[in-house]
Parts: structure tokens; C-alpha cells; sequence
């Protein structure tokens, strides 16, 4: 049974360092998260003996502006969560594992935010059910009026100021500001809703990634892979936008559509002819084609990996490298092409990482194209 100090805890910890919280907020806040959870309404005056006994204990600390929690409460508070969360409010747990995940991971991530535009993900209390769910909000600009100005994340303070707002998800677009033209060759590999259902839906996904990365390797193309954060994988390449063949296409985009789809034409055809990557992955049932890059008539490609080329637009965009998923809590997580088959979606929890350490993966450096385009016929 979750207890109202623990609710108090975990409200007050989501608040920006240093912020203190008057009772009446407080009191909404646990009053509406106990009635939904516990099936009873609770008094002021229990809600406020319990924020005394919390004083009392130096979990948190009162001031002239109402409660803030101490580093003593912090402490406290993560032996809760990571012990038992059942019953917590979702919402206030995401922005917590936020908080403790970005000071640590956002130098990593900044270098895919830098001189570009930035959508966040905020999230907040389901209005149905704000325990279980939580409400979402796609911020695009950081002012709509008069005119939209673009979020720009350059800093680590600049990153925790939109983390202490419950921005948790971070959306960079492919061209960097005042640019219009992609800065990676994004291939989001997602499999359709049968597929995905399957026992082996995420094994097959990992086979297509590995045929992809080595197309890559072999071509000598720089690029980083990541798990999605959900249930696929995401592939940044880097080609030389200044290489004369590229130069040479009015609508640079375009052509990176074309080599998405491709790219999947070379792989489907490398996954049908070598085909040791079924026993190798214990797929044992195959529909052919594996792959699509059709990204409309989903019902179609229910048994296929999509090889989603979308977001080679202007102002396409992508989830970080190393920022969380808004639904699923989970890190999408740069890893080594040799680690695909080994990877486990928990590796990707953010307290593993804090845990265990995170790895540095750094933007890939532009490589030439000549050889992915000779390979996939494309001159």
C-alpha cells in the first residue's frame, strides 16, 4: 500500500531543486491521486500530518513558501521507487526518472540537439485515470506568438530547464537550423502489428538491423544504431551532402527517400538469399517479403518491418539518440552493431544505465556516398 508520505515525496521531487510547494497544491494533488487509487477521500488534516511527520524526519524541509524535499528525502525516496512503485502516480515517476537521467546522460545527447530546431514531449497526470496513464502534451515552438520561435537545446541547463518543465522526450528535427538539407539518412525500423505481436517479432527486427549496418560497413558509410525506445530500432547514417552527386540533386530529400527504399530493395533480397540469420534468431516461420518501405496501408504490412524513411523532410524529425520514450519510459539507446543480437529491451531502462554506466556514441562524421549508391544501383 502506497502510503500519502511517499505520495508527498515523489510530488515534491519532481519540482525544480530548490522550489518550495504550498500545502493547498499539495493537498490537491494527493487528495485526487488517493480517491482514484485508494477509493477514499482523505482530510487536510491527514495530508498535513503526514507532511509534519515528513519534517520531523528531515525528509523534507518547510519554508516561508510552503515544502521543498532534502537530499535526505531524495535518498528516501529512490529506496521506494526502486524497490515498489506500484500504486504511484505514472506521470510524477517519469519526470522523476527524468531528473536522475538527464544530469547524467545529456552530454551525451546534446551533441543531437546542438544548432537545431527541438519538439519535447511534456507529460502530466492522465484526467481518466492519473495513476495508470498520462497525458501528453507535443510541444513544437517555445513561443507561438507572434510569430513560432523554435525550441534550441545547446546547454545542459537549457536541457534541465524543459526536464524541470516535464519535458521527457526529446525530438530533434534532420536539418540543423538554417539548413535545408538532412544531416543523417534516418532508417526507423518498426514492425507491423502481427509481427510485433509474435514471440519472435523483435528478433526479426534485429536480423533486418544487422543486414542494414553491414550494407553500411561494407560501403564505408559512418552511421550509429539504436534501439527505439519501444519495440524497433532506429539507424542515423552520415553521407557528405558536399559530394558532387549529391550536389547534384535539386531535391536533396527526395533522393534520400529514394536510398531508403533502396537500401530496404538490397536487404529484403540479402535476407531471402542468406538466409542463416532464421536459425540464428530461432525464427521459425517466414512470410516473404520481410520488409516494406510502404509506409502508408498499415493494415497490409502487418507481418513486415517497415523501413520507415518519413522523416527525410524539411523539418523531419526523430527521437534523440539517448532520450527517453514518452510511452514506455525506456532510453533509445545507441549500442554497438556487434551487440544487436545480444540486446535486451531492459538494458535500456534508465536506472540500468545510471547503474551501470553509459556509453559514449557521438554524432557520426559525414562519409562519402559513392559505394551505398553504387551497391544499391542508384549510379
Amino acid at each position: 500500500m502506497v502510503s500519502v508520505e511517499e505520495r508527498v515525496l515523489l510530488l515534491l521531487s519532481i519540482k525544480e531543486s530548490g522550489r518550495y510547494i504550498k500545502f493547498d497544491h499539495i493537498k490537491e494533488k494527493i487528495a485526487r491521486d488517493v480517491l482514484f487509487f485508494d477509493h477514499k477521500n482523505i482530510s487536510a488534516e491527514e495530508i498535513q500530518s503526514a507532511i509534519s511527520r515528513l519534517v520531523n524526519l528531515g525528509l523534507i524541509e518547510q519554508g516561508e513558501d510552503g515544502y521543498a524535499i532534502t537530499d535526505t528525502g531524495e535518498k528516501e525516496l529512490s529506496n521506494v521507487i526502486l524497490k515498489d512503485n506500484k500504486g504511484l502516480n505514472l506521470s510524477y515517476l517519469m519526470t522523476w526518472k527524468a531528473k536522475r537521467y538527464y544530469p547524467k546522460a545529456g552530454e551525451f545527447m546534446l551533441p543531437y540537439l546542438k544548432g537545431r530546431a527541438v519538439s519535447v514531449i511534456k507529460v502530466f497526470s492522465g484526467k481518466s485515470d492519473p495513476i495508470q496513464s498520462v497525458e501528453t502534451l507535443f510541444v513544437r515552438y517555445k513561443k507561438y506568438k507572434p510569430k513560432p520561435v523554435p525550441i534550441v537545446i545547446d546547454n545542459q541547463d537549457q536541457l534541465m530547464d524543459y526536464v524541470n518543465d516535464h519535458c521527457v522526450d526529446f525530438i530533434p528535427y534532420v536539418n540543423s537550423l538554417g539548413h535545408d538539407q538532412p544531416d543523417y539518412l534516418i532508417l526507423d525500423l518498426d514492425a507491423g502489428d502481427a509481427l510485433k505481436a509474435s514471440e519472435t517479432g523483435f528478433s526479426t527486427i534485429k536480423a533486418v538491423t544487422e543486414s542494414i549496418t553491414q550494407l553500411l560497413d561494407d560501403t564505408g558509410v559512418n552511421y550509429i544504431v539504436k534501439f527505439s525506445g519501444s519495440r524497433g530500432f532506429q539507424i542515423w547514417g552520415a553521407l557528405d551532402n558536399k559530394d558532387p552527386i549529391l550536389l547534384s540533386k535539386p531535391d536533396i530529400f527526395a533522393f534520400y527517400r529514394l536510398i531508403a527504399m533502396r537500401v530496404r530493395d538490397f536487404v529484403e533480397k540479402d535476407l531471402e538469399q542468406e538466409r542463416s540469420w532464421i536459425e540464428k534468431y530461432g525464427v521459425e516461420e517466414v512470410e516473404w517479403p520481410i520488409t516494406t518501405s510502404t509506409v502508408a496501408k498499415k493494415e497490409e504490412r502487418s507481418k513486415q518491418v517497415l523501413v520507415d524513411w518519413s522523416s527525410m523532410k524539411p523539418n523531419g524529425d526523430a527521437r534523440a539518440p539517448y532520450s527517453l520514450h514518452y510511452k514506455t519510459g525506456l532510453v533509445s539507446l545507441p549500442i554497438s552493431s556487434k551487440s544487436i543480437y545480444q540486446f535486451k529491451r531492459e538494458y535500456s531502462d534508465p536506472e540500468y544505465l545510471l547503474k551501470f554506466g553509459i556509453t559514449s556514441f557521438p554524432p557520426p562524421v559525414p562519409s562519402p556516398p559513392t559505394l551505398l549508391l553504387k551497391k544499391i544501383g542508384l549510379i
